[in-house]
């Protein structure tokens, strides 16, 4: 009888501390999610910085570099 209500106790005990590590780790995972949501908040209300105008040059450059690199997967694709 005695051996039954222990083994009947450390069953309630071991559900109950599963249960209390269900309930912080729910709470973790909410203060997280807010945390990260403050961080969001509070990166969009900074102004975003300007990227500067590229040069003919740099223009030139790329439009070369695209057009390299379409033709090499043309000739891979024969």
């Amino acid at each position: 009888m005695m051996n039954k209500i222990n083994g009947e106790l450390v069953i309630a005990r071991t559900i109950l501390i599963k249960k209390a590590e269900i309930i912080a780790d729910r709470e973790n995972r909410e203060q997280r999610i807010r945390e990260k949501a403050v961080r969001a908040f509070e990166e969009r209300r900074e102004p975003k910085k300007q990227r500067k105008p590229m040069t003919a040059e740099e223009r030139v450059a790329v439009m070369k570099m695209l057009k390299r690199l379409n033709a090499g997967k043309e000739d891979s694709n024969d």
